[in-house]
């Protein structure tokens, strides 16, 4: 999951970007970068860290001349054996095709990408990170033999294997790209006479820009001086199986995914688990922030126990424990974190709600935490199921073995790892209900092992323990 912004015939189109980059700092907070075009050639800057970091100084923005650009936030995910890191390939990277430069930026995880470095290969490609599928994609597009750079897309676009969005800036031109089953989002939204493609909504909020539409699957859209020039389907066929984890965490709530607004999944999903999971007595309901908030809204709904903010967070604390990069102890991250208002939980039975619970990493800290401040009882509602198998899609959980809910039953993760008095996940019909959205239209692949791609060859999926 990586954040991609693109904008067509803007004066100040660096500045303009990088607003945009910090409404999707949530999609990645490893890296940044801005590409733009000043009619004669593409100027990037990109650095490690978030974009207030990267872009902190004006003079940076400065020389980044042009009224067409694109920009990045990473989220760095895992190569195709689970065993070896990613490189930090910060993007967006650039390219040449047939003397002229492009740059490209890319939201998800491709797969069976050998056979496409072999053929880049043999057409003269010179390599610079053995693992990073988005300079798959840019080889290929610098080594096509097609002359016009739209029919070497589509060329190229049915050979990719995977999820992706895009955000392809050539000459006068931004092109926006989502693949065949619109697994990862990407919208249009409209700022005065300018269009954008970006990643969510939210994207455009700090602007002012009006959301106009998501771009379907399997959709290409060009944008140009004059707006939107095309808009098109780039292969016969295309369905949607939108990620379900773009609506429980990584989206931001104000935006529209799947032709929902992001917060009514999280409320509807709260008050769906309280239903199949009631807690007799319980006193107040708190979200572990920031990733349980506004399930505890439902929960209070479903039950009508009041909600208070029992825990609260560092607010100097900036980064989302999930995505930081794999080798940080996250765990030991959440006391720095976290602090608990005794007031409100000494002596209580309380409900804690969470989005999900992937490696036990932050659970087990939180609930020491409230049990340290004289809770009577700590009870947690998960605003989703299980999460069983591994992504390849674009997610950073590519082997089983690092699944909590992979390795053990409900009832072990409730008393042997997180230590509370009862758990509840939500149900999977429980989340289909929640999104409004039909099972079909819907990747639950982390869920069911079932993905709308065939899995990597390599990748060995084990039926989870009995629930």
């Amino acid at each position: 999951m990586c954040g991609i912004y693109g904008m067509a015939g803007n004066d100040n189109v660096a500045h303009q970007i990088s607003l945009g980059l910090y409404d999707l700092q949530h999609r990645g907070e490893q890296a940044a970068g801005i590409a733009t075009f000043d009619g004669e050639q593409i100027h990037i800057h990109k650095d490690g860290g978030l974009v207030t970091k990267v872009f902190e100084d004006e003079e940076t923005l400065r020389n980044l001349p042009g009224r067409f650009g694109i920009g990045h936030v990473l989220y760095s995910t895992v190569g195709k054996s689970g065993e070896t890191k990613q490189t930090r390939t910060f993007q967006p990277l650039i390219g040449d095709f047939h003397g002229r430069p492009f740059a490209l930026a890319h939201n998800g995880n491709l797969i069976n990408l050998d056979p496409l470095r072999v053929e880049a290969e043999a057409r003269g490609y010179k390599f610079q990170s053995k693992v990073s599928d988005t300079e798959v994609m840019v080889a290929l597009i610098a080594t096509s033999p097609e002359i016009d750079f739209t029919e070497a897309l589509l060329k190229i676009l049915p050979k990719l294997d995977g999820a992706f969005s895009l955000a392809i800036l050539y000459g006068d031109k931004i092109f926006g790209i989502r693949d065949r089953h619109g697994i990862r989002p990407l919208c249009i939204c409209q700022l005065g006479n300018h269009f954008i493609i970006a990643s969510e909504e939210c994207a455009g909020h700090s602007l002012g820009a009006k959301f106009v539409r998501e771009c379907r699957p399997g959709e290409m859209v060009i944008l140009g001086t004059d707006g939107i020039e095309r808009s098109f389907l780039w292969l016969d066929s295309a369905s949607l199986r939108l990620c379900i984890v773009e609506l429980i965490y990584f989206a931001r709530p104000d935006s529209t995914i799947g032709g929902r607004r992001v917060y009514l999944y999280r409320e509807n999903a709260g008050y769906e688990v309280a239903i199949e999971h009631p807690v007799v007595g319980a006193q107040l309901v708190s979200s572990v922030p920031e990733s349980g908030a506004i399930y505890n809204y439902g929960v209070s709904k479903a039950l009508g126990v009041d909600v208070r903010r029992a825990i609260s967070r560092n607010r100097y604390f900036a980064p989302r424990t999930f995505i930081l990069p794999r080798d940080t102890d996250k765990k030991a991250l959440q006391s720095a974190k976290f602090f608990i208002l005794v007031e409100l939980v000494h002596g209580r039975v309380i409900i804690i709600t969470e989005d999900s619970i992937i490696r036990c990493n932050v659970g087990p800290a939180v609930v020491m935490m409230l049990r340290s401040a004289g809770a009577a009882e700590v009870h947690m509602r998960v605003g989703s199921s299980p999460i069983c198998y591994p992504c390849f899609l674009g997610i950073d959980i590519p082997t089983q073995i690092e699944l909590i809910a992979a390795k053990r039953t409900v009832q072990e993760i409730e008393k042997d790892e997180l230590h509370v008095d009862s758990l509840g996940y939500l149900s999977l019909e429980g989340m289909i209900r929640a999104t409004g959205l039909p099972k079909e239209n819907l990747c639950l692949g982390c869920f069911t092992g079932e993905y709308p791609i065939a899995p990597p060859k390599d990748l060995v999926l084990k039926k989870p323990p009995s629930v």
